[in-house]
């Protein structure tokens, strides 16, 4: 399973990949009394499967009852065996990881996921897939990534990717490519149309570029898709904790490139728990998106770390209306457990709609 990557929810049109802070500090939390367990406000951005699940903004036990949190839990060799998102005793939805719950299991060759909903019945993420098997390496390295349904049967996740093969190059690059059932290379999704993908991490661990390559050469994609001169790779500013804090599109030039949702740049701004507050956007031109698109996105929460409102912004940062839902401000209600109950919505003026 992929963690949510930006390229996916910004399909959503709404949703900023954030988690990140450029001021926060980690907490040293505890967990229940065990170093086996460990609470974190946010899971750390990735695009590949390949990449651990990591937690970031690491919260104590106690501070766990009262805010949204993931909830790892790990076994003698310190690798996770279930991720949980929830508040106190109660899972919540709206995970980062696709599911409320991921049961994690190893053997010396095999990583296991399966999914579960916050109502801790089995659930299905990314089309239909039940269970992701990782092959592993003898050094723990994943090497491949299949895809199983809930009858047991080899299946394709929604971008149509039976499965994933990953190598490590000489130089330290991370070689991806994927296949469908019939053992086809296939892309990376209809609106980002790459095959084979390389990416780089620092020294940290973090992935800080995406890049499409050919026959060991790096590739301009010219697909409908690609924009009008094309794109060839992805840089990912990160902070030292390695959260996202600019992610950026350009074509085999270096020139800056739109992809498909018209943008080749945002940045995020973060609070200094690692929310995200705001994320703007720019085209190729280095200009703030316009037309239909929208701009600036600013976000507010609550306590518990909840979001509780969008606001749709221009570049001088006044409230607009969406050009095409004629909303401006959109606030999420919860119940007392975390579960949202309601969304209200707002015009530029703060009539509600």
């Amino acid at each position: 399973m992929k963690k949510k990557s930006f390229i996916i929810l910004a399909i959503a049109a709404i949703v900023a990949v954030g988690m990140a802070s450029c001021t926060g500090s980690k907490k040293e939390g505890t967990g229940e009394g065990s170093a086996k367990v460990k609470y974190y406000r946010h899971i750390l951005f990735s695009e590949t499967s390949f990449d651990n699940i990591q937690g970031s903004y690491e919260i104590s036990a106690e501070e766990a009852k009262t805010i949204n949190n993931y909830k790892f839990t790990f076994n003698e060799m310190n690798r996770p065996v279930s991720i949980e998102f929830g508040r106190g005793s109660v899972l919540l939805g709206n995970s980062a990881t696709d599911a409320s719950k991921i049961v994690i299991e190893y053997t010396d060759s095999t990583e296991t996921r399966t999914y579960f909903d916050k109502d801790t019945l089995p659930q299905v993420i990314e089309g239909e897939v039940f269970k992701s098997v990782f092959s592993l390496d003898a050094h723990g390295m994943r090497t491949g990534l299949k895809f199983y349904g809930k009858e047991g049967a080899q299946i394709e996740n929604r971008n149509k990717i039976a499965s994933y093969t990953w190598t490590k190059l000489p130089d330290g690059l991370i070689k991806e490519n994927r296949y469908n059932l019939a053992g086809t290379e296939v892309i990376m999704n209809e609106f980002c149309p790459f095959y084979e993908l390389r990416f780089s991490y620092n020294e940290k661990g973090h992935v800080t570029r995406m890049a499409n390559y050919q026959a060991d050469t790096l590739y301009n994609c010219t697909a409908e898709n690609c924009g009008d001169i094309g794109v060839s790779y992805f840089l990912f500013k990160m902070n030292d904790f390695g959260d996202l804090l600019e992610f950026t599109v350009h074509n085999t030039t270096g020139r800056f490139s739109n992809l498909y949702w018209g943008w080749a740049k945002f940045v995020n701004t973060v609070d200094s728990v690692g929310n995200v507050v705001e994320t703007a956007y720019w085209d190729q031109d280095e200009e703030y998106l316009s037309g239909k698109k929208i701009p600036v996105y600013q976000f507010k929460y609550d306590v518990h770390g909840s979001r509780t409102e969008i606001a749709f912004l221009d570049g001088n940062r006044n409230l607009m209306n969406h050009p095409e839902r004629g909303v401006a401000v959109m606030e999420f209600v919860y119940n007392e457990l975390g579960h949202p109950t309601d969304t209200v919505k707002y015009d530029s003026k703060r009539v509600k709609l």
